[in-house]
């Protein structure tokens, strides 16, 4: 069962989903004190583990897409600027000639 889409959400605070990630361990249960308490608090741990896992694995996957996209804007916006750059270099040579 995968968990609600978040992107909306991490797009407006990039650190959030690490923030939920630190929420979930903080709010894991106490342990209790009798053999039936510990054979539950196991498998609930268990289960946490993996939730945590799989929520950390979306955060790794999804920072990654974040981060390629970033590298593909300034790899773009540096194509623009010697475009930019070049068009300028032309328009000065020959402004000086014709004064």
């Amino acid at each position: 069962m995968r968990p609600p889409d978040r992107f909306g959400q991490i797009k407006k605070d990039p650190r959030g989903g690490q923030n939920d990630i630190y929420n979930q361990i903080a709010n894991a249960p106490a342990a209790g004190g009798g053999a039936e308490d510990f054979t539950t608090f196991e498998a609930d741990s268990a289960i946490r583990r993996n939730e945590l896992l799989f929520n950390i694995t979306n955060q790794i996957e999804e920072t990654k897409g974040k981060l390629k996209q970033a590298e593909q804007l300034v790899e773009r916006l540096r194509q623009t600027l010697r475009e930019y750059e070049e068009m300028y270099k032309t328009l000065t040579k020959g402004k000086g000639k014709e004064k």
